[in-house]
């Protein structure tokens, strides 16, 4: 019992912790397994040599994986780097990861406009963020800023075995324009991938693409085979239904992908960081509400 519950303050407490240099404390709540690829001797080096010049960690957000993981990301004060830990059911650290942020050499471009998500009901924000750990897309120039969308009940975006797409909550939901625009591009009947298969050929997959004003371009793609409600040229207002969230294109398991860019053609692009009308910037593991005003 007692150990349980030292466990259970290093897990609440573990940024305070490391900033405070107690890596012993931190490493016996390892699991074996981490033990086996990771030594103590290294382990206090490697954080001793990290935490230099850090004064405290700010936990940024945290999600489960799993069922049985859930993530913990901490940042420090200067928004340089992270600590992403991964502790399962029983409080144990199954994985540590100390990682710089990669800054980028380019200005940070915002969207003129302000934009809503392209949800009607709520949803969950499995990657998005400013930098890599918290959002994946990160590193490439044309989805920097993107958000990826799913639908969670509890702790997990599916029923039953989650081998089939209608099991994902995510699936069939509407999608719908986050702005004011005219549709430039419309594409549907391209098949739902099986799970845990992708389209790499063809990675937008039902699509459509939105000009707004001001010559911002909306994305919202892996859309259902068959649920595309637009066409090139029709003119929209924000809330007018696109489709319905589907598992096309390069897409593992249904989700809605958002992002906005300055220009048409998503390859030869840059992504955009997104105003949002709620004065808001959800990150991964926030949930998301629709908001129109």
């Amino acid at each position: 019992m007692m150990d349980t519950e030292r466990k259970v303050n290093i897990r609440e407490e573990f940024g305070t912790l490391f900033a405070e240099g107690d890596f012993k404390k931190l490493y016996d709540c390892v699991s074996e397994e981490f033990k086996r690829q990771v030594s103590l001797q290294q382990f206090l080096e490697q954080s001793k040599l990290f935490n230099q010049g850090e004064q405290f960690y700010r936990l940024e957000t945290n999600l489960y994986l799993t069922p049985q993981i859930e993530q913990f990301i901490w940042i420090n004060s200067t928004q340089t780097k992270t600590i992403s830990v991964m502790f399962d059911e029983h409080n144990i650290i199954q994985a540590l990861v100390l990682a710089p942020i990669e800054s980028s050499s380019e200005r940070e471009r915002w969207s003129t406009n302000k934009y809503t998500m392209p949800i009607q009901s709520e949803w969950f924000v499995y990657w998005g963020g400013k930098h890599e750990v918290l959002n994946y897309h990160h590193p490439v120039e044309n989805q920097r800023y993107a958000y990826d969308l799913v639908v969670r009940k509890g702790k997990q975006s599916y029923k039953n075995d989650g081998m089939k797409n209608e099991d994902y909550y995510a699936y069939g939901k509407k999608v719908v324009a986050p702005l004011e625009g005219v549709v430039i591009a419309a594409a549907d009947g391209q098949e739902d991938n099986e799970i845990g298969h992708t389209n790499k050929k063809n990675p937008l997959g039902n699509h459509v693409i939105i000009e707004h004003e001001g010559k911002e371009y909306s994305v919202l793609s892996h859309l259902k085979k068959g649920s595309v409600s637009v066409k090139k040229g029709d003119v929209v207002r924000k809330g007018t239904l696109l489709g319905r969230c589907g598992n096309s294109g390069n897409s593992s398991e249904p989700h809605i992908h958002f992002q906005v860019m300055d220009a048409a053609d998503i390859e030869t692009s840059k992504s955009l960081r997104i105003q949002f009308h709620a004065a808001i910037e959800p990150i991964r593991g926030d949930t998301v509400i629709p908001v129109f005003y």
